[in-house]
């Protein structure tokens, strides 16, 4: 089996440690995956170079030059013929090369296996949000990819002018056959079934990153910062502009966010931007402050920020969502949030201090290891299609 890449594992966001434990994992086992990573970004190669030279120095050479390892992949046909290709971010591949790809492969009676990480299959921004709303975007979904072009959307993370008409063909493959789904959650089932119909070839394979071996080890005990922390990136979609609107309609909470201030925002004084990562302080505040916040506006799979939060967190909560992966936790692990952020700020001052039930959080964590570890040995051992 071959997995095919558009990000590289390094250490910077979800997708990068993913694929460390995915290879960490294939090397344990001895399992029979290859990974080849052909990325948009001349950053990434570098950042693997850095990584562990030894060991994947010869791949970067050989699959990061863009055009170069386009080229040479094509002409070894080595991903047309291979039984088992599996995609991951197909937006930083390239749609258009990734799309020849796939169809040379239903030529030949193969069919490209795509692992969903987001909701690019459908929307172009791969976040199904838009600027200004506290809801999920639904709108291509349902009526096609003309509405990106009607609500002016771009494609992100790239910049990429063929990203609509590579909506339209993932949905033609699908409905032909040609392609397969793994994904993350019981939602995004039902999300692809509604995008290319219910004889879409799709299987739930779960989530697991290379940070959540230790969701049952605790962190060492520092003093809050703030009494809410907001867990994720700067990103509108992922609810940062929402929780900043919260903290406002709550001044009588304190607020930290573990970023840099965004210099186009103005923010009140209950408000704290202090630059962390998991590994470098915001582990510790999470775990110490009396709520983390984490309030995705798109249709999320199972998040990291979300998981860890869960795991080491006094209280989580979340806005209600009922496509993405919130919809499908237990009632009770998470305190839900109305989207209007009023509504939200009322809900918040009436049950705070809300603790969730350790018991039941324990035996979430303990559900959740057993039913998503092992992942590369669980694509390896079946497949969406069979």
């Amino acid at each position: 089996m071959i997995v095919l890449s558009g990000i590289a594992p390094t250490n910077r966001g979800g997708t990068g440690r993913l694929l460390l434990g995915l290879i960490e994992e294939q090397r344990t086992k001895n399992l029979d995956v290859r990974f080849v990573f052909v990325g948009n970004r001349a950053n990434v190669a570098r950042s693997l170079l850095l990584r562990n030279p030894v060991a994947l120095g010869r791949e970067v050479v050989r699959h990061y030059w863009r055009r170069a390892s386009r080229h040479w992949l094509l002409r070894t046909r080595k991903l047309v013929e291979t039984p088992r290709l599996v995609v991951l971010h197909p937006q930083e591949i390239g749609t258009r090369w990734l799309d020849a790809v796939i169809a040379r492969r239903a030529r030949l009676g193969k069919i490209t296996e795509l692992f969903v990480l987001d909701a690019s299959f459908f929307c172009i921004r791969s976040y199904n949000h838009m600027p200004g709303e506290n809801a999920p975007c639904l709108r291509c979904l349902h009526h096609g990819p003309s509405e990106a072009a009607r609500h002016g959307c771009r494609a992100f993370p790239i910049r990429d002018p063929w990203a609509s008409t590579f909506v339209s063909r993932i949905r033609q493959h699908a409905q032909r056959g040609s392609v397969a789904f793994w994904v993350q959650t019981e939602g995004y089932r039902t999300l692809l079934q509604e995008f290319a119909g219910t004889g879409v070839k799709v299987r739930v394979a779960g989530l697991w990153t290379e940070d959540f071996d230790d969701l049952e080890t605790a962190r060492p005990t520092v003093p809050p910062i703030a009494d809410i922390v907001y867990h994720g990136s700067w990103h509108e979609a992922k609810g940062a502009q929402w929780a900043l609107s919260l903290a406002t309609a709550m001044p009588d909470r304190t607020f930290l966010f573990p970023c840099h201030k965004p210099v186009s925002i103005e923010s009140p004084p209950n408000v704290f931007f202090q630059p962390l990562s998991w590994d470098t302080g915001l582990a510790e505040q999470v775990q110490a402050s009396p709520l983390c916040l984490v309030p995705s506006l798109w249709t999320a799979p199972i998040e990291g920020a979300l998981v860890k939060s869960i795991a080491h967190a006094r209280a989580t909560a979340v806005v209600a969502d009922s496509h993405g992966f919130v919809g499908e936790l237990p009632d009770g692990l998470v305190f839900r949030l109305p989207s209007d952020v009023a509504s939200a700020a009322d809900r918040l001052r009436q049950h705070w201090p809300w603790h969730v039930d350790h018991g039941l959080r324990d035996a979430w964590v303990r559900s959740f290891t057993a039913s998503n570890f092992c992942l590369l040995q669980r694509l390896v051992e079946s497949c969406p299609h069979g």
